[in-house]
């Protein structure tokens, strides 16, 4: 007699769909109540995010700009999956930043939302700007660092963002930075975030459970620094950059994660009136942390690349380490061979353009998922810590019985 899922014990059930690919996952919840309560429940989330092959090993990356948004498979660099962003604006959608699965994406008009494109999970959020924008004497805002991560001692998501409000007579402003909890649902001020610096680049690069912004500190000397935001303390600290010992100028131009690394893209000897660098040096900190613990991994040069560059960005290796994916000037895309340290060719041609790039995996992590509900797996039912009934999904699972489909 064959066994069918009610003859298996709950634990081996949740034990096979938790590495399967996310799609068949979704499918799954409509099989029956208790295997959609299953999936929907904040344990096999996690599960399901240790253990996929999607989380695991086939990573992906987010790439587009105002208007479009794309991802692509590092395993397949030769199609792309379109996503329709969850909020609209005629000047375009800013991704303010990504983590585990989860989007943080915003318009100039102040809507916001959090977002799983591939569940299409969203919760929509309205940006802090009411205290002072159209009022005396403030007439605009400018959004000057935006930063989206987890943290783990809570197991909430936060999105920050600092806001300038410009006076309306004069050059006065005032600047706020504010930090929303998914888990709260509400924005909660920033009273001790520095001040007296000048932020290169707006949006923070999460690395663990801290946002990293590449700066020039004003006083009292001017120089490039890291400023580290935790988001489970809520405080900041300064790290350095890479020395070059006088020996060259150089800017950082991006702060990466190379397969659980983390690395800054140093731009030596830059001539901006050219718009053209000499060269790209790639540098990994062996002890995070620890200034001294710089090394530089490698370099790629203007002579071996496809033509003159203003920049290169290292995305992720490829093959095993021996290949990196290489975004230059956020138009094409590019492999470099490390054993060779040459430019083998470019990828991804069919792409309609790079623009930026987001290091992205596919999850079940949504707003569900930051609720405080388990799954007791010898019932085969979700248990609301807080006592409250949960509420029916009816709607979700309608849409997800008929087939959870990703179509070019």
């Amino acid at each position: 007699m064959a066994t069918t899922s009610h003859d298996l014990p709950w634990e081996i059930i949740t034990d096979i769909l938790c590495r399967l690919p996310l799609k068949d996952v979704l499918r799954y919840r409509s099989v029956s109540t208790s295997w959609c309560s299953l999936i929907d429940g904040r344990d096999f989330v996690k599960l399901h995010f240790k253990h996929s092959p999607e989380s695991t090993s086939q990573l992906g990356f987010i790439f587009g700009g105002a208007n479009d948004l794309c991802w692509a498979a590092f395993s397949d660099l030769t199609s792309f999956i379109r996503l329709t962003y969850p909020i609209g604006d005629d000047k375009g959608i800013t991704v303010a930043g990504s983590s585990n699965g989860l989007l943080a994406v915003m318009n100039s008009k102040g809507d916001a939302a959090i977002w799983n494109p591939f569940t299409r999970s969203r919760r929509y959020i309205s940006l802090p700007i009411s205290d002072h924008f159209g009022s005396f004497p403030f007439h605009s805002f400018e959004i000057l660092l935006t930063g989206f991560g987890h943290d783990p001692i809570t197991e909430d998501y936060k999105f920050l963002l600092m806001i300038e409000f410009n006076g309306i007579m004069d050059h006065s402003f005032t600047r706020e930075v504010k930090v929303y909890s998914l888990k709260a649902r509400k924005w909660k001020r920033i009273d001790h975030f520095p001040s007296n610096y000048t932020y290169l680049r707006n949006n923070g690069f999460l690395f663990g459970n801290a946002l990293h912004y590449w700066m020039v500190k004003v006083n009292p000397d001017n120089w490039d620094t890291i400023l580290v935001f935790d988001l489970v303390t809520e405080k900041c600290q300064e790290m350095g950059l890479p020395d070059y010992n006088g020996l060259e100028t150089c800017s950082c131009l991006k702060l990466v994660d190379l397969r659980g690394s983390f690395c800054a893209v140093m731009v030596p000897n830059y001539d901006p009136s050219l718009e053209i660098s000499e060269r790209v040096d790639v540098w990994e900190m062996k002890q995070y942390g620890v200034k001294e613990s710089w090394t530089k991994l490698f370099s790629v040069a203007t002579s071996i690349a496809t033509g003159p560059f203003n920049y290169l960005v290292p995305i992720a290796y490829l093959q095993n380490g021996d290949q990196v994916l290489l975004e230059q000037d956020g138009k094409k895309l590019i492999l470099f061979d490390m054993k060779t340290k040459r430019v083998m060719k470019r990828v991804g041609s069919s792409f309609p353009y790079i623009c930026d790039t987001i290091v992205f995996v596919k999850s079940l992590v949504g707003l569900d998922s930051v609720q405080t509900t388990s799954w007791n797996s010898k019932q085969g039912k979700n248990i609301n810590v807080l006592g409250k009934k949960k509420q029916s999904g009816k709607k979700r699972d309608d849409f997800l019985s008929k087939g959870f489909k990703l179509v070019l």
